[in-house]
């Protein structure tokens, strides 16, 4: 039977927003790792009975609770005696665990404050979890299938105490012999109804527990698997991968954790391409993506911020004719923009952009999104009009990423691809 477990994130400086809740996210992975499948978080204020009936309502569903925060010892940290209420159980003082505690703060030449003893307290018949970080000691406890630990909600303290006594504490109290493993690809240039559809079957698998994970354009396919070792794991999942890249093709980028840019950075150098760059709706983020990938120094070779139509004639040669014929966004103005920065910096491939990022200056011919791109690479010049939807921020965001995609198939192909990304307008 899988184990299962919820956080519950105590304070009410987590609950009002004053403190943005990281520990809940981390803590989720580290119990997935141990195989406890995760039902829900939930971030509860310093009201005892509202606690209580928190903790409560989960040890009702066998379910093991981790909570963070708390357990300090001010009279607003009611984790304490809200588990041990939960838990039906009286709250006893941990004579050792305070001997402790007076010692480290006579060691520091410190008198022991009032109250402090409130952070050695704990349920009775829990397992006392030493805190070599901070002051307030945890505590484990069982009940039924399930239980509860208490952890501080500073992310140094909670991060060190798993990973020191209660990482290890929870698997020999739960005896457990299976945890979870994942792996995932990561796919660019396909709306996310689409991948849905055309992934179902994969994705609805018995083997594994499959999920599609959206970060914008970048679209994450993760499948997980109970298992007791990798190998195990693998034999589940590896079908999984291979139907997946088979089913898609070119729109898978990676494997695993690793960013469309960083893709893209190292294909160019295994291919030993030089690339440059002409932007203007972007205003260099192309480049900036690029140069956050170390090694980056290997493979482009410059980068040109043109906004304005000056710029433009002047920097990567556009005709003054173009730009008063067809204006700054148009075909026309992006292949001269692309092979402008090709002929002055001798890449082996560039790319340009060109739009109306928003949120004025569209009209009916040209709206806000309308965006031309173009890329050059051994004398073949390509271009193409997409409809990026929007804010400002985004159609900047999914135009440089576009471009980053152009330049990923191009080195992947050693040619100009046919198309980039879904957002293609139409002819």
């Amino acid at each position: 039977m899988t184990n299962r477990a919820c956080i519950i994130a105590v304070g009410n400086e987590v609950v009002h927003g004053f403190i943005v809740n990281t520990n809940s996210a981390w803590l989720a992975r580290e119990l997935g790792e141990l195989g406890f499948d995760v039902a829900y978080h939930l971030s509860v204020n310093d009201r005892e009975s509202e606690l209580v009936r928190r903790i409560k309502a989960a040890l009702d569903e066998g379910l093991f609770v981790v909570t963070t925060g708390g357990i300090g010892p001010t009279v607003d940290d009611r984790t304490r005696q809200g588990a041990a209420t939960a838990l039906g159980v009286e709250l006893k003082l941990d004579h050792d665990a305070l001997a402790k505690l007076q010692e480290r703060y006579a060691a520091m030449g410190r008198k022991f404050p009032e109250g402090s003893e409130r952070q050695c307290m704990r349920p009775e018949g829990s397992k006392h979890i030493q805190n070599s970080f901070g002051t307030a000691s945890c505590f484990l406890a069982r009940d039924g299938t399930g239980g509860i630990a208490a952890l501080p909600g500073v992310p140094r303290e909670l991060k060190g105490i798993w990973a020191e006594e209660l990482r290890a504490a929870i698997i020999e109290e739960f005896g457990l012999h299976e945890r979870y493993f994942s792996r995932e690809v990561r796919v660019f240039g396909i709306p996310e109804s689409e991948l849905n559809n055309r992934m179902q079957q994969v994705l609805e698998t018995p083997t594994a527990e499959g999920a599609i994970l959206v970060d914008d354009a970048v679209i994450r396919l993760r499948w997980r698997v109970l298992a007791r070792d990798q190998a195990g794991a693998d034999e589940a999942l590896q079908p999984l991968i291979d139907a997946t890249k088979n089913e898609l093709g070119d729109l898978v980028f990676c494997e695993g954790d690793v960013s469309l840019e960083e893709t893209t950075v190292r294909l160019l150098a295994e291919k030993g391409l030089r690339v440059a760059c002409a932007e203007s709706c972007t205003g260099g983020m192309i480049s900036d993506l690029i140069t956050d990938v170390p090694g980056s120094s290997d493979v482009l070779l410059e980068s040109a911020v043109t906004y304005s139509n000056d710029a433009k004639q002047r920097r990567l040669g556009v005709k003054p004719e173009t730009l008063e014929a067809h204006g700054a966004v148009c075909r026309e103005t992006a292949i001269e923009m692309a092979r402008g920065i090709q002929q002055t910096s001798g890449a082996d491939l560039s790319v340009s952009v060109t739009g109306i990022a928003g949120p004025g200056g569209g009209s009916a011919e040209k709206p806000v999104g309308t965006v031309w791109l173009a890329a050059t690479m051994g004398g073949e010049t390509k271009a193409w009009r997409l409809r990026v939807p929007g804010e400002r921020e985004l159609v900047k965001w999914r135009t440089a990423r576009t471009a980053l995609n152009t330049l990923r198939l191009s080195a992947l192909h050693g040619r100009l691809p046919e198309t980039i990304a879904y957002w293609i307008a139409p002819p």
